[in-house]
This record gives C-alpha cells, structure tokens and sequence, in this order.
C-alpha cells in the first residue's frame, strides 16, 4: 500500500454522504464524472455502511471507471483514491465506513477535514441528488473567483421522484423567486432556508468558522447561514442539477424533529446576528434584520425567538408593532 498523503493540490472538493441509496448513487456519481473542468477536483464519497447493497454498487463502479492510486484502512473506514480513467482531472476518495456512524451520533466531517487539507472551495451533493450540467463545478469556481467577498455561489434546480419525474412541491416552489445574488441574510432570516446545498458551492473558510463549529445542529441551513453571515451570494439562475424529493429523506422522514432542528439554528443564527457576531452592518441594516427576525417569531409563534430579541435588545420592543403590521399586509397580499 503506498503512503497516504494529505491532498492539498485540489481547487474543489466535492462531498457525498450516502446510505442506502443503491438506487440512485450511479446518476450521482455519473454527476460528477460529467464535469468539465480546468482544475484537478476530487469527490469524497462517503457510505455510513449501507444495508442495501450500495457498497457494492459503489465498488464496482470504481472498478469500471477509476484507476486506483493508494488505500487507507483503519478500524472505523476503509478509503480509496483514485483517477477517473478518462475525465484526468475527476478523482474519486471513497469512505466505505465499518460501521454506521449515524446511528450513534458519531461524526464523519473529521475523516474528510484529515483527507483535504488547503482546498479553495467545497461542493455538496447527496447520494440521491445529481448534477446535470458538466460545467457546474467549473462556472461556480469561477464566479468565485472572480468575486472575493462572496462566500456561496448557488443555482436553479428541477425537483423529481424516486422515479427521475420531474414534480412540483409546494415546500421548493417559491425558492427560485427569493434567490438573489448580494447580501442574502435578510431574505434567510425573514423565510428560512431556500438554498438546495446540491446546487451550492461554498468556500472553504465557511466549514472553519466558529459560527459553523459552534451550531448545536449541523445541517445544510447551518452552512448556508454560516456563509450568509460572513459574505455576499452568486445566484445563477440556470438549472444545473437534479433535487429527488423522497419520503424516506432525513427530515422528512423525521419531521417533527426537523422542525426543531430547523427552529434551533434558526434561534442560533439570530442570536449571532442580535449581538453583532457577523459581517459589519450599518444602524439601518440592524433595525432591518431585527424586524425580520421579530416577524420570524410572531409568524411561526416562536415565543422563545421572541423573548430572546427582545432580551438581546430593549429597544426591539419599538419594533414589535412594525413587525406585525408588515406581517399582517403580507398576509393580505398572499
């Protein structure tokens, strides 16, 4: 086995979690193999030891594909790199994880923080999701690139079955028209997440964040208002991959519980931003995402979010009734 060495000459790295999802994984992993870039990228696929077969699945797909580099083992995963025999700049590191660490809330963003050392950028993307446009990675790298001060860089999507038929949701209707390129911590703190992370590309620099570290609840909304605290968003709006709406997906087969993971982070962000924990805001800016965050809590009748701002800042009580006029007319609009 040839010594494993830490991988610091990637722009992109792509990052997988999968479980049980056979099925589907092949038209991920064809996603990214499509992708035409001018830079090295390597997607780190990691299976929380699957039931279903997927390993397998997975394996024979490296095997058809991939030309093996080196191996790591140890007593929690065993780890592959390898090149894509014909896309040269597509590198797969495979996690085949021995047992599954989900289940006992053990975590898995270690294994690829000791594996990518100085990337630039991270892209995410679901064992059941896929991308659709092979210059994703590559137009978003170069958006941001091009604009230092953003720190997500996100696109259209289409929505489908288990079947790969493209539907409507009424829970993903309105989030092409909240998306926006500027500053999207307004629009995040008045509606919640409306940012598909199988669309997104974010910096590097927003997973080592204390805002980030610190969340009680990591989730894609932790990472999108992460990056929304810290910088501006490129919103493109061309449809690059495919979201799969299925009833076995972590909080929608956890409803209730995602709600309150939801209602958590939420909590938490807004704390950040009540005691200035974020990018630099004028007086008008603060008075505006405080009414925001005032209707937030009035609407889904967070007593608790409430009483946090008001403790936070005083003065927020002169802003209670604006919030719930501006509340109420939008009520009407609708």
């Amino acid at each position: 086995m040839a010594q494993v060495q830490t991988i610091s000459h990637f722009k992109v790295s792509v990052w997988c979690n999968t479980y049980n999802q056979a099925f589907y994984i092949k038209d991920t992993m064809d996603g990214f193999c499509m992708q035409q870039t001018s830079f090295p990228f390597v997607c780190l696929i990691m299976d929380d030891a699957s039931t279903d077969g997927e390993p397998e699945v997975i394996k024979q797909y490296l095997n058809d594909h991939f030309n093996t580099e080196w191996t790591k083992e140890t007593d929690d995963y065993h780890l592959t790199l390898a090149r894509h025999q014909e896309n040269k700049n597509c590198y797969f590191a495979v996690y085949l994880l021995k047992y599954n660490h989900y289940s006992i809330k053990k975590p898995r963003l270690k294994y690829y923080r000791e594996l990518t050392d100085e990337i630039d950028y991270v892209a995410l993307c679901e064992g059941d999701d896929y991308w659709t446009d092979a210059h994703k990675l590559q137009k978003q790298a170069d958006a941001l690139d091009a604009n230092p001060q953003a720190t997500l860089v996100y696109t259209n999507f289409q929505a489908i079955d288990g079947e790969g038929n493209p539907i409507s949701r009424p829970f993903i209707k309105d989030y092409p028209g909240r998306s926006h390129s500027g500053d999207n911590l307004p629009t995040l703190l008045r509606y919640g997440n409306y940012i598909m992370v199988l669309t997104s590309m974010y910096r590097y620099k927003v997973w080592e964040s204390e805002s980030y570290a610190n969340c009680p609840v990591k989730l894609d909304f932790t990472l999108t208002m992460s990056a929304a605290l810290m910088g501006n968003f490129i919103w493109l709006p061309e449809q690059t991959a495919c979201y799969r709406s299925l009833e076995s997906g972590m909080v929608r087969s956890n409803l209730q519980k995602g709600l309150r993971w939801i209602q958590d982070i939420y909590r938490y962000y807004a704390g950040l931003v009540m005691n200035g924990q974020c990018k630099p805001l004028s007086l008008g800016q603060r008075i505006h995402l405080t009414t925001l965050i005032l209707m937030r809590a009035l609407k889904k009748k967070d007593h608790q979010l409430k009483k946090d701002v008001l403790r936070a800042c005083p003065l927020s009580y002169l802003l209670l009734p604006v919030a719930f006029v501006k509340l109420k007319v939008e009520k009407m609009k609708s």
